[in-house]
């Protein structure tokens, strides 16, 4: 693990949702992998793209024409676009990968428009849709860009990408187009990540990312019953008592509260096996 990375990151958790830099925070969580990574030169590409965007329009134009051109700009003139060959490889979860590559998963595509529209003062957020992150620049009325393929998404759009991702006839709801917070965009990258390296049972890695999820949201139960497990897989099962113990009564939530309780029990069965 690259400490330094990890310090700074932790230094990032620490601040209000409206101070963290998404770029930067991005790149810290790739810089735990790669130690080599020079997040300063990222930065400086970040830049550098909204520059030559800059240099290349009338920025004086109707700010929906602004955006329908920087669309352009990141999609066909930058060739920026959704790795589906590939969806499930970690490294589209990395910023500095992604910017390398030119191909991403939606939310690591999300962050060029981000970076990108922020320093160029256009009103651009990400939106935490069910099972597709979205961007949406809040100008007069919305335009909704799906940053996987770089098409503009209507309200009906949006409902057959919603039925595609969820099933038929599941409705639309107000809150699936939600600004997405600056610890709700990292918390997804760190869960996508998470998820990788849990099918692989990359037990090291999983916890990496729990643990900085954990920074994040220190006050998420089901993030610490996650850790609980992953002490279990790897044989610590003393530390996964405690901390399913730890969960349990701190727990509201029925349904997780009987999650846990399983979990204890199978322990205690297994102890009760080996001796």
């Amino acid at each position: 693990m690259n400490e330094d990375a990890r310090a700074r990151f932790t230094d990032i958790a620490r601040l209000p949702d409206e101070n963290i830099h998404l770029d930067e925070a991005a790149l810290l969580i790739a810089a735990e992998k790669q130690t080599d990574l020079d997040i300063n030169h990222y930065l400086t590409v970040l830049e550098n793209l909204a520059t030559k965007f800059e240099q290349t329009q009338n920025m004086a134009v109707s700010p929906v024409t602004l955006v329908n051109n920087l669309i352009h700009f990141i999609h066909v003139t930058k060739a920026f676009s959704g790795n589906a060959t590939n969806y499930y490889d970690p490294e589209n979860s990395y910023l500095n990968r992604v910017l390398d590559t030119r191909h991403g998963i939606p939310i690591t595509l999300a962050l060029i428009h981000i970076s990108i529209g922020s320093q160029l003062g256009l009103p651009v957020h990400g939106v935490s849709f069910p099972g597709h992150f979205l961007v949406c620049y809040e100008l007069e009325k919305g335009i909704i860009v799906d940053p996987f393929s770089g098409r503009i998404l209507s309200k009906p759009d949006c409902a057959t990408l919603l039925e595609q991702l969820a099933g038929p006839n599941t409705g639309l709801r107000d809150e699936y187009f939600a600004s997405a917070g600056n610890k709700d965009v990292l918390i997804r990258i760190l869960d996508n990540l998470k998820n990788i390296f849990w099918q692989k049972k990359s037990w090291e890695d999983s916890k990496a990312c729990i643990d900085r999820q954990l920074l994040l949201l220190p006050n998420r139960l089901d993030f610490n019953f996650q850790l609980g497990v992953v002490y279990e897989m790897q044989g610590n099962m003393s530390l996964a008592e405690h901390t399913y113990i730890q969960v349990l009564q701190a727990s509201e939530d029925d349904k997780l509260r009987q999650i846990v309780s399983k979990r204890l029990l199978s322990l205690e069965s297994r102890g009760r096996t080996l001796h």
